[in-house]
C-alpha cells in the first residue's frame, strides 16, 4: 500500500476512523469502568453523533444531521431500558467525577501570557496528547468538540430533543447517585472565582490611577464579589424577593464596572495606550459578559434546555478559538494596530490641506523640504567619495539622513513621502458610519484633500530640490573647480534610477521602511505619553533649578510635541543608511530609492554630464524612474498604513467598496479637485475626531 501523508494525518487526528456502531456504543456503557475509559466512550459517542452521513438519516429537512442522530440514540435507548440505565448512570458518573470550574470561568477569556509563550502553549496542546484521565471538563471539551462547526449543530438542537436528553440524565436515579449533579455548585464557584479575578484586576494600580475616584472599597469591581455572595445566600434560603433585589444589585454593579472601564479607556485615549491596561480592560469586559451568562443559568427559574445548549455551544466555540494560533495572532494584531492608530491619527491631521491657503502653505513647506533634501543628497556624494568601509559608510549615511529629516521637521518643512503613513490613520478616523450618504461625502472630501496634499508636497519637494542641487553644483564648481559628481559616478547614478532597473522594487521597499518608521513614531509617542514623561520633565525640580521654571516647561513641551516625529525621522534615517549595507554584507540585492533623493541625484548627474544629457535615452528612463519611485514610495507606505488603520477600526469590505465607488464618482465629476483646490473654502470644516474614539 503506497504511503500517504494525508492518510497518516487523518488517522492521527481520528478522521474517517471506523467507529463502533450505535448498538455497540449503547451496550458498552458502564459506570464501573475507569474514568479514562468512560471519557473515551463519551468521545466515541460524540464522534458517532457528529460523523458524516446521508441526508436520509434525518426524517425532516429542518432537522440537522446531528440532531437526527441524537434523537435516534434516544429512541434506541427508550427501546432498551437496561442500556438506557447504563448510559444514564455513566453520564452521571462522569459529571460527578469531573470538575467544571475552569471550563466555566477560564475558557475563552483572555490570558495574560506573552505572545510567544501563548503560541507555545497552544502548539503544545495541539500536537501533544492530553493528560490521560484528566478530571477537567475543559480537557474533555477539547476532545468532544474539536471541530470549528460543532457549536453550530449544538445551538440548533430542538428543545424537544434537549428535554429528552435531560430526562435521560435523570433516568433511574437511585440513592447511590445522590449529589451526582455538581454542575450548579461549580457554576456558583465559577461566579465567585470570576468576581475575585475582577476585584484583583479592577482594583489594580494600573486601572485605579486612570479613574477619578480611586478609593478601592468604593469601586464597583471591589463590591461585586460581596454582592454575589449575598445573592448565593438569598438563593439558598429560597427568599425570592431578596434574591430579585440581590440580582438587581449585582447587575447595577456590573453596569458600574462598565462605566469605570469607559473612564479608564477615555484616559488611555488622552494619555497613551498601555498594553497592560488594554489587556486588563479586555479581561474584565470578557469576565463581566461571562458572569451575566452564568447568572442567567444559575438563577433562571424556567431552566430552559435551549439556554444550556447555547452556553455549551458558546464554550465549544470559544474553546476552539482559544486553541487556535491564527486567532491568537489575529487578536494580537488587532491590539497592535489599535495601539498604533491611537497615537498616529492625531499627527496626520496637520499633513492634510483643506483650503487654498493651506494648499499654498503645503507647497511652501514642501519646497523647504526639497531644498534640505538637496543638501542631504550633496553630503551623501561626499560620503561616497570618502570610500569608507561598509559599516562606517552606513552609519555616516544614517546620520546624514537623520540630520536632514530632523532639520525638515524643526524648520516646519514637509517631506512628501513621510505623509502617507501618518495621514492614513487620520483618514481612517473618518470611516465611521460610512454607509450613511453624508458620512461618505465627508470621507470623499477628506480623501480628495489628502490626495491633493500629497500632490502639493511632491510638487513642492521636486520644485526646489532640483534648483537647490543645481545651485550647489555651481557653487562647488566656482569654489573648487570640480564637478559635484565624477562623470562615471554621474552616469552610474542615472542608470541606478532607470525605470528599467530594480528601482521600482527598491522604491516599494523604501515605502515599507517609511511605514515602519511611522510605527516607531507611534510607539515612541505612546510611550512618552503613557509614562507622563512631559509632565515629569516640567515638574522636575532639578531642571527648574538648573534652567529656570519657564525654560524647563518649554523644554518639556518641546519633547511632548516632537518626540514622535523625532523618533520616526531618526529611525527612518538609520533604516535608509544601515539596511542597504547589511543587505550588501548578506549578499542580498536590496537598496533604497527615495523620490526626492533620487530627483536630487538625477539633477546632479545632469549638471555633471551637461545639458546634452537631457536629450539622451538614459535621462528619459531615469526621469520615468523618479516618477515610478515617487508613486511606489507613496502608494506602498499609504497602503500599509491604511491597512493597519482600517483593521484597527474594524472597517469591513462593504464599507470599503462603498468608499471606492464614491471616490470614483467624484473623480469622474471633478477630476481636477484631486490636484488643485477648486474653492477657497475648506472642504472638510471639522477636523477628524481621534481615531480611537471612532473605532467600534
Amino acid at each position: 500500500m503506497p504511503f500517504s501523508l494525508t492518510a497518516l494525518i487523518d488517522r492521527y487526528a481520528g478522521r474517517h476512523a471506523a467507529l463502533p456502531s450505535l448498538d455497540v456504543l449503547a451496550s458498552s456503557a458502564s459506570p464501573d469502568l475507569p474514568l479514562e475509559e468512560r471519557l473515551n466512550w463519551l468521545v466515541d459517542l460524540a464522534q458517532w453523533i457528529r460523523r458524516p452521513g446521508h441526508d436520509e438519516e434525518t426524517s425532516s429537512p429542518n432537522i440537522s444531521l446531528q440532531s437526527g442522530r441524537l434523537r435516534r440514540l434516544l429512541d434506541v435507548l427508550d427501546h432498551n431500558p437496561p442500556w438506557k440505565l447504563a448510559v444514564a448512570r455513566t453520564l452521571r458518573s462522569i459529571i460527578r467525577e469531573t470538575r467544571a470550574v475552569a471550563l466555566f470561568s477560564e475558557t475563552g477569556l483572555p490570558r495574560q501570557f506573552g505572545l510567544m509563550t501563548e503560541i507555545g502553549e497552544r502548539l503544545t496542546r495541539t500536537f501533544l496528547p492530553p493528560q490521560p484521565g484528566s478530571a477537567e471538563l475543559g480537557v474533555l471539551f477539547e476532545r468532544l468538540f474539536p471541530y470549528p462547526k460543532d457549536d453550530v449543530w449544538i445551538e440548533s438542537l430542538p428543545e424537544a430533543t434537549l428535554q429528552r436528553f435531560e430526562e435521560l440524565l435523570e433516568y433511574g436515579v437511585c440513592p447511590e447517585d445522590a449529589g451526582w449533579n455538581t454542575l450548579p455548585e461549580e457554576l456558583e464557584d465559577a461566579l465567585a472565582y470570576l468576581a475575585a479575578q475582577i476585584r484583583v484586576t479592577g482594583c489594580s494600580k494600573a486601572i485605579r490611577q486612570r479613574l477619578k475616584h480611586q478609593s478601592v472599597r468604593e469601586l464597583a469591581f471591589f463590591k461585586l464579589a460581596a454582592a454575589l455572595s449575598s445573592t448565593f445566600d438569598a438563593y439558598e434560603k429560597g427568599d425570592e424577593s431578596t434574591l430579585a433585589a440581590a440580582l438587581n444589585h449585582v447587575r447595577a454593579l456590573i453596569d458600574g464596572c462598565h462605566l469605570a472601564m469607559d473612564e479608564a479607556q477615555a484616559h488611555l485615549e488622552k494619555s497613551g495606550v498601555s498594553t497592560e491596561v488594554v489587556y486588563h480592560l479586555a479581561f474584565i469586559d470578557a469576565s463581566l459578559e461571562r458572569i451575566e451568562v452564568l447568572l442567567q443559568l444559575a438563577f433562571d427559574p424556567t431552566r430552559q434546555p435551549g439556554r444550556s445548549a447555547g452556553f455549551v455551544a458558546l464554550l465549544a466555540r470559544q474553546n476552539r478559538a482559544q486553541e487556535s494560533v491564527i486567532d491568537l495572532l489575529r487578536q494580537n494584531w488587532r491590539l497592535l494596530t489599535r495601539k498604533i492608530v491611537e497615537r498616529s491619527g492625531e499627527t496626520g491631521e496637520h499633513y492634510i490641506a483643506r483650503s487654498r491657503q493651506e494648499y499654498g502653505a503645503m507647497l511652501k513647506s514642501a519646497a523647504g523640504g526639497g531644498a534640505i533634501m538637496a543638501v542631504t543628497a550633496w553630503l551623501k556624494t561626499i560620503l561616497l567619495a570618502w570610500s569608507l568601509p561598509g559599516l562606517l559608510e552606513g552609519l555616516a549615511a544614517s546620520l546624514n539622513y537623520s540630520v536632514g529629516f530632523v532639520a525638515i521637521q524643526l524648520t516646519g518643512s514637509t517631506l512628501a513621502t513621510k505623509q502617507p503613513a501618518n495621514t492614513a490613520a487620520a483618514l481612517a478616523a473618518r470611516m465611521h458610519n460610512v454607509r450613511e450618504p453624508a458620512a461618505i461625502e465627508k470621507l470623499v472630501d477628506e480623501i480628495v484633500c489628502l490626495v491633493r496634499s500629497q500632490f502639493a508636497s511632491i510638487a513642492g519637494n521636486l520644485a526646489l530640490a532640483a534648483p537647490s542641487m543645481l545651485l550647489l553644483h555651481w557653487l562647488i564648481l566656482a569654489w573648487t573647480g570640480k564637478q559635484i559628481l565624477p562623470p562615471e559616478r554621474a552616469a552610474k547614478a542615472m542608470h541606478d534610477i532607470s525605470i528599467l532597473g530594480p528601482s521600482i522594487f527598491y522604491a516599494a521597499f523604501t515605502g515599507v521602511l517609511l511605514w515602519a518608521s511611522s510605527l516607531v513614531a507611534a510607539w515612541a509617542g505612546n510611550w512618552f505619553a503613557c509614562h507622563h514623561i512631559g509632565e515629569a520633565l516640567a515638574a522636575d525640580r532639578r531642571w527648574s533649578r538648573a534652567f529656570g521654571t519657564t525654560r524647563a516647561v518649554r523644554f518639556a513641551h518641546f519633547w511632548t510635541r516632537n518626540i514622535a516625529a523625532l523618533s520616526g525621522n531618526i529611525s527612518f534615517g538609520f533604516m535608509l543608511g544601515i539596511i542597504p549595507e547589511v543587505a550588501r554584507f548578506a549578499g542580498l540585492p536590496l537598496d533604497i530609492r527615495h523620490v526626492t533623493l533620487s530627483a536630487s541625484f538625477l539633477t546632479a548627474s545632469v549638471a555633471t554630464l551637461g545639458v546634452g544629457a537631457l536629450a539622451t535615452k538614459p535621462f528619459a528612463l531615469a526621469a520615468l524612474g523618479v516618477a515610478g519611485i515617487g508613486l511606489m514610495n507613496l502608494s506602498v507606505s499609504f497602503s500599509l498604513a491604511m491597512f493597519v488603520a482600517t483593521r484597527a477600526c474594524g472597517i469591513q469590505s462593504p464599507e470599503r467598496h462603498a468608499i471606492y465607488a464614491a471616490v470614483a464618482r467624484r473623480a469622474m465629476r471633478r477630476p481636477l479637485s484631486f490636484l488643485f483646490p477648486t474653492s477657497g473654502r475648506k472642504e472638510v470644516v471639522t477636523s477628524a475626531p481621534k481615531t480611537s474614539t471612532t473605532c467600534p
